[in-house]
């Protein structure tokens, strides 16, 4: 059921122009399970869209935030959870309780640094500014920004919306440093050259 949710394409009316907009919606968390590790989930992992679509983020459960980074183009989720805490073969648990609180360093498939996550205290989010495009939960100094109101099965989560204006490929991560280090919550949105940028 979630599989069928996450794929669905919403189209909104635009009050200016009166036309449909293509607009793929990624939920981050589980739609279906609204707690525990189950909901540490982005859904689809991966979405493939055309220069200057949207994306709407539905957040579903609690404790999300959601921040983008470009990667490069030959960024996998293999590389990337190889990366982040072991989980145990048959639990599919994360294997050092303590790994979330750690200062990590995350590489893109060409070894460029995409985020430093710092240890905890005193960086509470998973949240380097440096090459970030968006973030939802930032830290400022030593105060943390609240994470989203996620769906529950009878109120409305949050939805945001990010418009992708450059092609290329970017990392979706959960702010969150035990759903994103421990769990692996991140998903991936690639961007192609939108039509007006294809050969005629």
């Amino acid at each position: 059921m979630s599989a069928t949710l996450a794929l669905t394409l919403a189209f909104p009316l635009n009050a200016r122009t009166g036309h449909n907009e293509v607009n793929v919606v990624v939920n981050f968390g589980d739609p279906v399970t609204l707690a525990g590790a189950g909901n540490h989930v982005v859904v689809p992992e991966e979405v493939l869209i055309d220069k200057d679509q949207n994306v709407t983020f539905v957040v579903h459960g609690a404790g999300h935030g959601i921040a983008l980074y470009p990667v490069s183009a030959n960024t996998t989720r293999d590389g990337i959870a190889a990366q982040l805490c072991g989980h145990d073969p048959v639990t599919q648990e994360c294997t050092d309780p303590l790994f979330a609180n750690g200062d990590h360093t995350i590489l893109d498939g060409k070894g460029n640094v995409i985020i430093v996550t710092g240890p905890n205290p005193p960086f509470q989010r998973v949240d380097d500014p440096t090459d970030r495009l968006f973030a939802t939960s930032t830290q400022v100094g030593n105060l943390s920004g609240v994470f989203l109101a996620g769906a529950t099965e009878t109120t409305a989560g949050t939805q945001l919306q990010f418009r992708f204006t450059k092609a290329g490929r970017y990392l979706a991560v959960c702010m969150n440093r035990n759903h994103y280090l421990s769990n692996w919550m991140f998903g991936f949105v690639t961007v192609g050259p939108g039509r007006e940028d294809e050969p005629h």
